[in-house]
């Protein structure tokens, strides 16, 4: 199997959700329901809309420039379903600006929708990366660490790898192990750090696969986003949505590893 293609498969699993708590909310609706909504974005002039599932997994609302939009027959039941840049979604996870707010836009059109604020609150959506215990020493083995912010098993660790700085090593556990005949060799891939690419090495070696920025430059950056910015993401170039990473701690860590 393409190293590629089993680190999105990696990243699939680590990501999943039972489809039924969080499928089609408010995907297929009435044409009432729909032409309504379109209503509503067309008359505010709306250009952005913010994308928000925890239960999805994106607990960081993502903003979605609208280039497109319309409403289309699902043929499925007499429903419709809305469309923004070519892609039906589903309007219990986005958000539009209404009066300096971002709400939901099924509850906008009085659709009754589960476990889904009906406005975001930028801070309260912080409070999760806020409250998190972030870098620390891991006794036992006395390496710098932290776990992905939503808990998902994937770490990433402080450590001396083939550059003149430090580097930044991200570990994941896959159950399901190494496909039959992987090489356990580093193979490059581009992923996404903080929306840039970074050429990284991944190499998968029984239940355990690493990867790490695989040139001096890009190790560089990984480790100026740790030290700049309150949070990372990092993210597959062939899909998902991610991991996110804490920086709190990093700084003052880093330091002393390097004995600044």
């Amino acid at each position: 199997m393409n190293i590629r293609k089993l680190l999105s498969l990696l990243i699939a699993s680590l990501l999943f959700y039972p489809l039924s708590s969080v499928a089609d909310q408010a995907q297929r609706v009435s044409k009432k329901e729909a032409t309504l909504a379109l209503q509503l974005l067309e008359s505010e002039n709306i250009q952005v809309l913010k994308k928000y599932c925890e239960a999805c997994g994106i607990t960081t609302p993502e903003n979605i420039v609208i280039e497109t939009s319309k409403i289309q027959d699902s043929h499925y039941k007499g429903l419709w379903e809305v469309v923004v840049n070519g892609e039906a979604i589903d309007l219990a996870y986005y958000y539009l600006p209404i009066n300096g707010r971002w709400k939901n836009i099924a509850r906008s059109v009085d659709i009754y929708v589960d476990d889904v604020p009906k406005y975001l609150d930028e801070t309260t959506l912080q409070d999760k990366i806020e409250s998190h215990p972030g870098w620390y020493v891991n006794d036992p083995q006395k390496v710098i660490i932290t776990k992905e912010v939503d808990k998902k098993p994937i770490v990433a660790l402080l450590g001396r790898g083939s550059y003149e700085k430090l580097s930044i090593f991200f570990q994941a556990k896959q159950p399901q192990g190494c496909a039959a005949g992987q090489s356990e060799q580093p193979e490059s891939t581009p992923m996404y750090v903080n929306q840039e690419l970074v050429r990284f090495s991944v190499m998968c070696k029984g239940e355990l696969m690493v990867f790490y920025a695989d040139t001096e430059s890009g190790n560089d950056f990984v480790l100026t986003q740790f030290l700049d910015h309150s949070l990372v993401k990092v993210k597959a170039y062939s899909g998902g949505d991610g991991f996110m990473f804490s920086t709190k701690h990093f700084k003052t860590l880093y330091k002393k590893a390097t004995g600044n």
